[in-house]
């Protein structure tokens, strides 16, 4: 094989035509030098007195187009307001002719409050809570004892007593705390008994009366601000730190809930409701949203939002979701404390009478055995009141003791019907 000749290669003439292009394409590169002066020059030419003048025109242009862009947003945007305006005006006009015609009053803010319908809320009872208020009121080797839905803890201080519906009652001696002086003491006692186990809550929400020597301590419940009616707990202090609580409180957090009927809320028809009850005539002074609880089955809880009507005819409540008004003392159950207080008080009277007068009763006792010596039959006279007799005792007494059970705390307590049932 012929070995090739490098130096002939060499020696060869190059190719003029690639020698060229090699040169053009040489001349094509630019250096960073390069690039920043291309640069520079292009600023200059864009900020050049023509190019600036041109610009200023698109500027002023575009501001222009934009000034009279807000300008028709606002006018479209004050005219809606305008006709929103007028129409609540024209409205507010027919609701307080329907009122006049029907003989009330109502305010201004009324109006306003009612404009904003309160969201429902739900909520599921916190057992560790429940655990740890019970744990941290009583003393020694606590018993847990289920009793139906009822759950009941004892110590050797006193019992605590929580069912599923929130209903709790309590008993306990805390010598260990320190006796209050005053009604700031006692509520301050009381806020931090609760919130030890985990129950927040404000200083306006607590309070005090004092009556002799103990103190009365009212703790009302709320959500988010708003009163739940009908559940408070109410804490007595009485000699030697005893320490009696009763009512009725719902643990846990409160979710918030979606309902079909609060999305077509109307603050018209929420008070052509109120209106159409008939349940007071006069004028509406205030309303303020609150919530009534309803299907307490298995610890769930339903707040359901409500409104508060205070007139001056008295407070009522109207159920948002079915319209259904009923005075809110029969949700709050003042009445029936009301009965129970006066029945004690009667009751009371009545022992001090026979106590003061024990020559009467000798002389009725020694009158009725004159008549059966007279009459020579011992057979029991018909005309004696029927009531003294167990076995005829027609108030619902069967022990033959009238004090035991007041008529009136026989009848059904009205939080319990059907109005309040969160499926309308």
């Amino acid at each position: 094989m012929k070995k090739p000749d490098f130096k002939a290669l060499r020696n060869k003439k190059k190719d003029p035509v690639a020698e060229q292009r090699f040169q053009k394409r040489a001349s094509e590169r630019w250096s960073v030098k390069d690039w920043l002066s291309a640069l520079r020059q292009k600023w200059k030419d864009a900020h050049s007195p023509a190019n600036r003048r041109a610009w200023s025109k698109v500027q002023t242009a575009v501001c222009i187009v934009l000034l009279v862009l807000n300008i028709l947003l606002l006018a479209v945007s004050g005219a809606a307001k305008a006709q929103e305006l007028l129409q609540e005006r024209k409205v507010r006009e027919q609701m307080d002719a329907v009122l006049a015609q029907q003989g009330m009053l109502c305010g201004s803010s009324v109006y306003h409050t009612l404009e904003n319908c309160p969201q429902a809320y739900t909520l599921r009872a916190d057992s560790s809570i429940q655990k740890t208020f019970a744990r941290n009121l009583l003393t020694g080797t606590v018993v847990t004892v289920a009793k139906g839905s009822n759950t009941v803890w004892t110590g050797d201080n006193g019992t605590v007593e929580w069912s599923q519906s929130g209903e709790l009652y309590a008993e306990a001696e805390l010598p260990t705390v320190v006796k209050p002086q005053s009604e700031d003491d006692a509520g301050r006692i009381v806020q931090d008994m609760l919130e030890q186990a985990g129950i927040v809550v404000r200083k306006d929400q607590v309070a005090v009366t004092q009556r002799e020597a103990d103190y009365i301590v009212t703790v009302r419940q709320e959500i988010n601000k708003t009163e739940l009616l009908g559940c408070k707990l109410t804490v007595t202090i009485a000699e030697g730190n005893v320490f009696t609580i009763e009512g009725a409180w719902c643990t846990g957090t409160a979710e918030p809930m979606t309902i079909q009927a609060l999305e077509n809320y109307s603050a018209q028809k929420t008070l052509f409701q109120f209106v159409a009850s008939k349940k007071a005539l006069g004028q509406i002074i205030s309303v303020q949203p609150t919530y009534v609880l309803s299907d307490k089955s298995g610890g769930r809880f339903t707040a359901i939002p409500c409104w508060r009507f205070s007139t001056d005819g008295g407070d009522f409540v109207l159920n948002i979701l079915t319209g259904d008004v009923v005075a809110s003392s029969e949700l709050e159950g003042t009445d029936a404390a009301e009965d129970e207080t006066e029945d004690d008080t009667t009751q009371q009277d009545t022992s001090d009478d026979e106590t003061e007068n024990p020559d009467a009763i000798t002389a009725d006792e020694n009158s009725a055995d004159d008549a059966v010596d007279e009459t020579g039959d011992d057979t029991p006279d018909t005309s004696v009141d029927p009531f003294a007799n167990p076995q005829e005792d027609t108030t619902g007494d069967t022990d033959g003791d009238e004090q035991d059970i007041p008529y009136d705390e026989r009848t059904p307590d009205a939080d319990t019907g059907d109005i309040w049932n969160a499926d309308g």
